[in-house]
Order: structure tokens, then C-alpha cells, then sequence
């Protein structure tokens, strides 16, 4: 189970005392950092970015609740749980998004629960969360008096052929005047030029097989093979090694 951080925010101090203490006694958490005003917490949300904070909200300056309210802006996923001694902030405290509220006196058992609450909270959004799609990198070359777009991702290799240059994909080819070396700086890391006349695409290698002096690359769904020099063999196999690992 991972370590969640916290930072205490408190003017007084035994309760930080207390809540230190008690938050030892827990597994998986752990105080990162503890300030005594509203303006620090902003700048130990920043330096620190918490998993959680526990915040008092009656604090000289700026107080604990306009505090959250600008932590929230600036670390959105932040569970902040309210530790005061007066209740009337219950409700206002919820329309922040407060995890919790807890009034003093700080019991070690409430504030198990308030915490546990709030590593459900971050657990279930790190399931929900989707990662951003990418999008997809292209290779634009000059192809018969018009320029197409490849998806990197669908590019099996690139041969050279006479005065072309022609690129593959499972089911086309593609022709162009663009020499080799120009199409190779445009390519991007999984592409690796193995043979004086071929790049190509390292992901998209299932099956290496060698015939007299060199070696063919085999892809996925497709009956195409590409070449590899007897002296790119071994650096292509360590290169395909570490993209797998």
C-alpha cells in the first residue's frame, strides 16, 4: 500500500503535537510538513504536493477555510480534512469539498476513519482517472503530387529503392523522392535504421530469422520482411530487448 503525505496546518500548537502523534501510530501515513498559518499552507501545498491536509480553520491572517479554497486551486486532487474546535463550519466546509470535518477534541480513532475516508477518495479517482489520449505522430512525405499523412504507428519500415524511397505499412506502400536520410530525422525513437536501405519501425518486429550474411525482420500480420545487416543484428536485439523490458 502506498505512503500518503500529509501536511498539518494548526496555530496551536499541541494540537499539531497530538495529531502528529497520532498519525505515527497509522501505517501508510506519513507528515510531511506542519505550519501554524493559512499563508504557508500554500506555499507547503506547492513545494510539498500533499495527499492530504489537515487543516484548523480559525488561523491568524488568512484563516483555514480561505486557505483550502486556494489549495484546492492549486492542487485540485488535495483531501483536506478539518480539524477546529467550533461546528458552525460544517457546512461551509462540505461546499469547499472537505473530506472531513472533525472538532476538537482530536480523537485518535476519528481521525483513522476521516483518513481512511480519504485514501478511498484518492484511490477511487486514480481508477476513474483516463490518461490523455496522445495524439498520434505523422509522417508527412511528398507522394505522387500530394502529401500524406502516416501515422508513425502504422509505418512497418522505410526501404530505399533505386532513386525512391518507399514506405510500408501492413497493407500499402507509399513512394517518394525523399532520400532516406530525410525521412529518418522526421522518424521518431522506435524506428532504427538497420541496413544502409531500410529503417525500421522495432515495435512492429515479431520474428527475426537469418538467411546467409543477414538477417530479416518479420512483422505482425503482414508477409513484408525488412533487412538487417549482420552488424546492426546485435544492437537491434538489444534495442527491442529494452523497449519489451
Amino acid at each position: 500500500m502506498e505512503d500518503l503525505k500529509i501536511v498539518i496546518a494548526d496555530d496551536d500548537a499541541s494540537s499539531r503535537t497530538i495529531l502528529r502523534h497520532f498519525i505515527r501510530l497509522f501505517p501508510h501515513y506519513n507528515v510531511v510538513a506542519e505550519t501554524a498559518s493559512g499563508e504557508e499552507l500554500l506555499q507547503l501545498v506547492l513545494q510539498e504536493q500533499p495527499d492530504i491536509v489537515l487543516v484548523d480553520i480559525s488561523m491568524p491572517g488568512l484563516d483555514g477555510m480561505e486557505a483550502v479554497k486556494i489549495c484546492k486551486q492549486l492542487l485540485p486532487s488535495v483531501q483536506v480534512i478539518f480539524i477546529t474546535g467550533y461546528d458552525e463550519f460544517a457546512v461551509e466546509a462540505f461546499e469547499v469539498s472537505a473530506t472531513d470535518y472533525i472538532v476538537k477534541p482530536i480523537e485518535r480513532t476519528r481521525l483513522f476513519y476521516a483518513l481512511e475516508k480519504a485514501r478511498k477518495l484518492i484511490d477511487m479517482a486514480k481508477r476513474w482517472a483516463t490518461p490523455a489520449k496522445q495524439p498520434s505522430k505523422r509522417l508527412g512525405i511528398r507522394s505522387k503530387n500530394a502529401i500524406v499523412l502516416l501515422p508513425m504507428e502504422d509505418i512497418l519500415f522505410v526501404e530505399k529503392e533505386s532513386r525512391k524511397t518507399v514506405i510500408h505499412t501492413v497493407n500499402e506502400q507509399y513512394e517518394t523522392t525523399e532520400t532516406l536520410n530525410e525521412i529518418e530525422k522526421e522518424l521518431d525513437d522506435d524506428f532504427f535504421k538497420t541496413h544502409r536501405s531500410y529503417i525500421i519501425n522495432l515495435k512492429k518486429v515479431v520474428k527475426i530469422t537469418q538467411v546467409g550474411e543477414t538477417y530479416l525482420a518479420h512483422f505482425l500480420n503482414s508477409e513484408k520482411v525488412a533487412y538487417i545487416s549482420k552488424l546492426k543484428f546485435h544492437e537491434v536485439q538489444r534495442k527491442i530487448f529494452d523497449m519489451n523490458r
